[in-house]
Parts: structure tokens; sequence; C-alpha cells
């Protein structure tokens, strides 16, 4: 594992943290390298752990709208690791489903793959997809699905092969994570967080600062 300048307390509670939220990060993983904990900013991870919707995240803290935009969704048949984690069979068919996620004014920050199985979700959730800015934390929100997200691993890597508009020397945080629902996995996601490396700490890309004038058009409204 790479090693920031770290402390022994910290050092110790950040591989704490990772034993305790993450159930397979020891799995092996080729062309991606460890990171350690340490050597996030801080706004990395907390979209490293957060649980919940990376959108809602994003805005709070940048203050400013994100926004999911769908580069591609298709039936296909997952990988055998896919399939593994997904708890069917390699021959099974899921929906795939690839998204960028920016702010307002900013090049994609975020990139996702998600594999999908429809007939372990509410009727109609796969549609409901384009009708929610925030994609699948909004529509598991609006079907109020009971469910839990279950981080597996992260990595260091590059950004997916199929992303757009990568500005130059990014690199990408990566984790992988799936959701439980009605005790079996329904949707395996893949999320990747534009990186760069500066003074020794990865930073985010893209939704670092903040707006300076949030009564722009571009700030996220109080109302919404």
């Amino acid at each position: 594992m790479e090693r920031g300048d770290r402390s022994g307390a910290d050092g110790a509670v950040a591989d704490r943290l990772v034993e305790r939220h993450f159930a397979m990060q020891d799995e092996y993983t080729a062309e991606m390298s460890r990171v350690d904990v340490t050597t996030l900013d801080p706004m990395l991870r907390s979209l490293l752990f957060t649980d919940g919707t990376v959108t809602r995240v994003l805005e709070a803290q940048t203050l400013r709208r994100a926004a999911v935009e769908v580069v591609e969704q298709s039936h296909a048949s997952p990988s055998p690791r896919t399939a593994r984690l997904l708890d069917v069979s390699s021959g099974s068919e899921c929906v795939r489903r690839r998204i960028t996620m920016r702010t307002v004014d900013s090049t994609p920050s975020v990139w996702a793959e998600s594999h999908i199985l429809p007939e372990r979700l509410p009727t109609g959730f796969v549609g409901r997809l384009d009708g929610t800015p925030h994609g699948i934390g909004g529509s598991i929100e609006q079907t109020r699905l009971e469910s839990r997200r279950e981080l597996l691993w992260f990595r260091l890597g590059a950004p997916p092969r199929w992303a757009s508009e990568v500005p130059p020397s990014t690199s990408a945080l990566i984790r992988l994570y799936r959701i439980i629902t009605n005790e079996r996995p329904a949707l395996l996601i893949c999320e990747a967080f534009a990186v760069e490396r500066r003074l020794d700490v990865y930073r985010p890309v893209g939704w670092s600062e903040a707006p300076s004038d949030v009564a722009n058009g571009s700030a996220l409204s109080a109302s919404e």
C-alpha cells in the first residue's frame, strides 16, 4: 500500500476505518494500485466512505448543482466477476448503465458504470432513472426502496476507457460497491472520481473550489 506522511495514530484509525467499511478490500485487482486513506483530501474521503447519494455529497461540498448525464444504457451479459458479486450465473442478462456526473460549468468529475438486475427491483425502477437528475440514488429515494450499500473495495487507477473530456494527467480514485435489497444484490456500481496529486495529497479535479458568489445563476439555490 502506498504510504503518505502519516502518524502512527492517524494510520491506525485509517486502517480500522477501511477494515470496518470495505468488505473486500483485499480482493485482487489488476492494473490498479492500493492507495493510503491518509493521502486523500478530506473531500475525497467523504466521497469514498459515503453510503448515501454521491450527488448530494457533491452539492454539499461545492454548493453547485450536480447533474447525471447518461453515456450508455443497454442490456449486457455480466463478466464472471460481476456475475459472482451479483450472485447470478455468468450467462444472465442485466442492464449496464454508464454515466458521467459533473457540477455546473465543470468537466465531468465522476464516472460510474452500473450493472442492474431489474427483476430484483420495483417495477419501473429502471425507467425512473432518466426522470431524475440524481440517477440511481434519486430513483431509490423516489421508490422508497429499502436497501443498503455494501462497500467492497477502493483503488487508484485510470479513468474508464469510455470516459470523455478527461483532463490531462488525471488519475481516478475508484470504488466498487453493491446495493442489497431483500437480502440479495440488485446493483453493482463502480465509481471513478477524477483526482490529481499535489504536495503528496490526492485532490479532486473539477469541483474542489466552492463558488465565490452563490447569488449567480450557476450556484445551488437555497430553495432547491
